[in-house]
Parts: C-alpha cells; sequence; structure tokens
C-alpha cells in the first residue's frame, strides 16, 4: 500500500486495482509511458469504499495517432471491469502538455467505465468542455498519488490560481445548465467556493464540510453529502441553485481581484 503525505492509507484493492490499470498501460503503451498517478477523491483522501469512482490519469511521451487512442482506450474500459469502485475515469495526456500550463481539455484519451459506470470513451480534447481537465491536472500537481514512475509534481505543472478561478466558474455555469439538483452539484460548488477563500483545492466532503457553517442553508449540504454516502436525501433544486449561484458571483470576485 501506498501512503499520501497526510498518513490516509490506500485500502489493498485499491492499490491493487491502480497497478493493475498500470500494468495495462504499460503493456499497451511500452516504454512511451511516463506515470500513472491516483488523483481525484483517493489522491485527496475523500475517497468512499462502495460510493467513490477511482479518477487515475497517466502520461505518456508521445502524441497517439487515433487507432493508438482507441488501443488504450479499450484496454482501459476491459480493465475498468475489475474496478473495486463505482467506476474508473480515466484520463492520458502528453508530457509536453501535462509540464505546461493548462488552456483546455487537450488529452490524448478519456475513457470510464466500470461496474456501475456507464462506458464513455473520447479521443477528440476539442469536443469536450476543458475545465474539468483543468481542475483535474491541478489535482494531480499538487495531489497526485504516484502508482508507478516520477512524482506527479514533477510531471504536472501547476496551475494558475486565476486558470482554476476560471475553470471552477465555468463547472458552476455547467451544472446550472446539466446537472443541477445533483451531490455533485453542490459538493463541487463548496470546494470551489473554499478554494476561492482561502486557495485550498481538497476533496468535495472537505470543502462541504468547511461551507457547512458558512451557508445559511446547511441543509442543501447535508443531503448532498447523505447521498454521497449512499443514504436517502431529496435535494431542492432551488436550493442548489441558489448555492451554485452564490458560489458563482464569488469565483467571479476573486477572479477580478
Amino acid at each position: 500500500m501506498r501512503v499520501p503525505d497526510d498518513g490516509w492509507v490506500l485500502t489493498p484493492e485499491v492499490a491493487e486495482f491502480g497497478d493493475q490499470v498500470a500494468e495495462v498501460l504499460a503493456r499497451t503503451l511500452g516504454t512511451d509511458l511516463v506515470g500513472v498517478y491516483f488523483v481525484g477523491s483517493v489522491a485527496l483522501g475523500g475517497y468512499l469504499p462502495g460510493e467513490s469512482d477511482i479518477d487515475i490519469t497517466a502520461v505518456t511521451s508521445t502524441a497517439l495517432t487515433d487507432p493508438q487512442k482507441r488501443r488504450v482506450a479499450s484496454a482501459v474500459v476491459e480493465a475498468s471491469a475489475g474496478c473495486p469502485a463505482r467506476g474508473l475515469e480515466f484520463t492520458l495526456y502528453r508530457s509536453e502538455i501535462a509540464g505546461s500550463p493548462p488552456a483546455g481539455a487537450d488529452f490524448e484519451v478519456n475513457a470510464n467505465g466500470g461496474p456501475r459506470m456507464p462506458t464513455a470513451v473520447h479521443i477528440d480534447a476539442t469536443a469536450e468542455p476543458g475545465f474539468w481537465y483543468v481542475l483535474d491536472r491541478a489535482i494531480a500537481h499538487r495531489s497526485g498519488l504516484v502508482i508507478s514512475g516520477p512524482p506527479a509534481r514533477r510531471i504536472f505543472a501547476d496551475v494558475p490560481r486565476t486558470t482554476l478561478l476560471e475553470a471552477m466558474y465555468e463547472s458552476m455555469a455547467w451544472h446550472r445548465a446539466h446537472e443541477k439538483a445533483t451531490l455533485y452539484s453542490v459538493l463541487n460548488a463548496c470546494r470551489a467556493w473554499r478554494f476561492a477563500e482561502e486557495g485550498v483545492l481538497g476533496s468535495k466532503l472537505e470543502g462541504a464540510a468547511w461551507a457547512h457553517p458558512r451557508w445559511p442553508d446547511p441543509g442543501v449540504i447535508d443531503a448532498a453529502v447523505a447521498l454521497r454516502r449512499g443514504e436517502y436525501a431529496v435535494l431542492d433544486e432551488a436550493a442548489v441553485d441558489a448555492l451554485l449561484s452564490a458560489v458563482a458571483t464569488r469565483l467571479r470576485e476573486a477572479t477580478l481581484g
């Protein structure tokens, strides 16, 4: 098992699955594979067995052709069947891109799948919203947990604060348009609000704990946390929208300085 800097210990099944994905990538990419890393809730210490996804990011030294991208995606999706969590969210970047400040999605491959996650494969980065991947790379630089390869901080460039604030602002707009009354809307808003105020890019649950005493309607946060833990709860759409709107305003204010 690997131990992150904060002392949180990976469960054996998560560590083993990470090794399996790294082995699949090594067979598929060969010597072009630079490194493989846990990001998301696993890296941030917010992983909940049975409820969380497992987010893995990898880096290749060269650009891939479309047939190569599809081979990587197919191999990763096949491996995701053995994911011990809800599913695997996987993204592969070129090292030149990972080492530069992000301007958009800019991935080589994005592939998701698993026991309780729909399979999705994307090989055209220009067709995907860039803000998710900006956040992904910021987490990789700051908290990425090595499965194989050099430390993530050496591979992924840090993301400037203004770029992160803009990405979070765009994510609030996306949630309001596409995915309003969901636990992810609430928890992403809480994490973004905390970042705007304190510059901390933590887990969603840490963001919820921080925001709870600061938001006048903490019931909406309680409901989102309950849903995150697999418990029954109902989210009020108007209450969620009020939180998203307020956080979007705060993010814009922080961006403008």
